[in-house]
């Protein structure tokens, strides 16, 4: 008469046997995008050298990724409630590809920021994507344990990324091109194998439905482009008070009303308005937002200060990131493990933000010759915080929402972390820039100037190299500190979040 149980314990097995499955082909796909991402890092210093190109150039090769990923994860959150999730998996890995491969031959900047914005179109598919299928396959009280997965798949291609990065732009007969090309293997290998390996409950989904909200997604890309024109135009001797700065400011409040009053009236919206009225949501995507600059522009940062101030090579630049990396991990590990055994999180998120300001300040006082023992300390400390805080607010803002709106809950806090990235990486690159050139006036170090390009520390004497060093280090300094706001709003905004243990079913709410 007990007989079946059996069927009933076997049907329980293989549904986990599948979802471990299938999330360790999403991991290994977020591996491969994200390492072809981070191994181009440390070598975009030399990159914008060797293609003549500034400041204002090496900010935009960075920002055109994260502009296009940010932009684009409303659409891949709505597309990926309505359709098939591992073809849209495979597309997204498909355009970052092409993008790869696109800015292996770019022979100019303008060619190399159009390929690393196709590169953004897939990168965003694959951040939203990867956690929308976890929430479709975990309940929230265990996203946290899969998140600090997620995190330690993502720090193994950071880890490895940067100093490899390094390698092979010091390589002679190889060079940073090199970068781009692993990048066309290894997502093309990531999509192969997420082809013969994941299976997902829902890949019956149908586009049937009203169409994405393309209006909606065109005004926040203009309003994000024109915010981002205005602040790095700034930066970069065009003067605050000047038509081509005023104006494009005054278009940003402009453009940023019409996008709201079309998110009201849309069939379908891409951001939907009243994600913003539950109180949970907003404040992790707040806090998400202030955690995006220490996630997304920090790593560029630190990359032209290792190689520029403290004139190391870009192999021995990536190994010195290795401490924030480290900090990144064990955060996101530890704190992913509390919170899955307790439900609760709001004390370690607290502690998170307590070290994202204690790091940052630290920065805030590093120059061309601080000990590498304490910029190493701050960088961990700044790194533990990081991961605390920005691996945990997706769940948290998840666990409050409706099912049929997790795709786009999840885009929306995503979509603001990489905002805050984007327009972090913006102004603080702006900023350094500003820096640079007041110091640069008052001590005139050969080989540097207001109308200078990205400093190249191969072809200048021992005595410019000197003042160079000194410059950018003061520099640094300078634009970490005005980076401890950001830090700050990042704490405030978990102290305001209301606790709510997370749910332990997927089917609850």
């Amino acid at each position: 008469m007990a007989q079946p149980a059996a069927p009933l314990v076997s049907a329980v097995d293989k549904s986990a046997v599948r979802t471990r499955r299938a999330l360790r082909a999403l991991l290994l796909g977020l591996f491969a995008g994200l390492l072809s991402s981070t191994v181009v890092v440390t070598a975009l210093p030399r990159v914008v050298a060797d293609l003549d190109g500034g400041q204002a150039a090496f900010t935009w090769v960075v920002a055109a990724t994260m502009v296009a990923s940010t932009l684009s994860l409303p659409l891949w959150g709505k597309l990926a409630d309505r359709a098939d999730r591992k073809t849209l998996v495979q597309i997204s890995l498909g355009l970052f590809a092409l993008g790869s491969a696109w800015c292996a031959l770019a022979g100019d900047i303008g060619q190399l920021i159009a390929g690393r914005a196709v590169q953004g179109l897939g990168a965003g598919g694959v951040n939203a994507l990867a956690q929308v299928i976890v929430a479709a396959l975990v309940p929230p009280r265990e996203r946290g344990r899969h998140n600090g997965r997620i995190m330690l798949v993502m720090t193994a291609g950071t880890v490895a990324g940067p100093p490899l990065g390094g390698v092979l732009a010091d390589t002679p007969g190889v060079g940073w091109r090199a970068c781009f090309h692993l990048g066309v293997l290894l997502a093309a290998g990531a999509a192969l194998t997420l082809h013969r390996t994941l299976r997902l409950p829902d890949s019956g989904r149908t586009s049937r439905g009203p169409r994405p909200d393309l209006w909606g997604a065109a005004l926040l890309t203009a309003t994000v482009g024109a915010l981002l024109l205005a602040v790095t135009w700034a930066g970069n001797g065009v003067p605050w008070v000047s038509w081509p700065v005023t104006g494009t400011a005054c278009a940003v409040p402009v453009l940023a009303a019409l996008f709201v009053r079309r998110q009201s009236r849309a069939v379908d919206p891409l951001l939907p308005p009243r994600l913003l009225r539950d109180r949970t949501v907003a404040l992790s995507a707040l806090a998400g937002f202030a955690v995006g600059p220490a996630l997304f522009a920090a790593p560029a940062l630190l990359a032209q200060y290792f190689q520029v101030a403290r004139a190391q090579s870009p192999a021995v630049s990536g190994l010195l990131t290795l401490p924030m990396i480290a900090g990144l991990l064990s955060g996101s590990v530890v704190s992913g493990r509390l919170i899955s055994a307790r439900g609760r999180w709001k004390l370690p998120l607290a502690a998170g933000g307590l070290l994202l300001v204690l790091g940052f300040s630290v920065m805030g006082t590093a120059g061309a010759r601080t000990p590498l023992l304490l910029v190493g300390a701050a960088l961990f400390a700044g790194g533990s915080g990081v991961g605390v805080v920005s691996q945990n607010l997706v769940p948290i803002a998840q666990n409050a929402a409706p099912p049929d709106d997790l795709g786009a809950v999840t885009s929306f806090v995503i979509l603001s972390r990489s905002l805050g990235g984007v327009l972090g990486l913006a102004a603080l690159g702006s900023l350094l820039t500003a820096r640079v050139d007041a110091l640069t006036a008052a001590h005139a170090p050969a080989g540097t100037g207001p109308d200078g390009g990205l400093p190249d520390l191969r072809a200048l004497g021992p005595p410019a190299v000197d003042g160079v060093r000194t410059v950018y280090g003061q520099a640094f300094g300078d634009v970490f500190t005005a980076a401890v706001p950001f830090a700050l709003l990042a704490l405030a905004a978990v102290l305001l979040l209301r606790e709510a243990p997370l749910r332990s079913t997927l089917d609850e709410h």
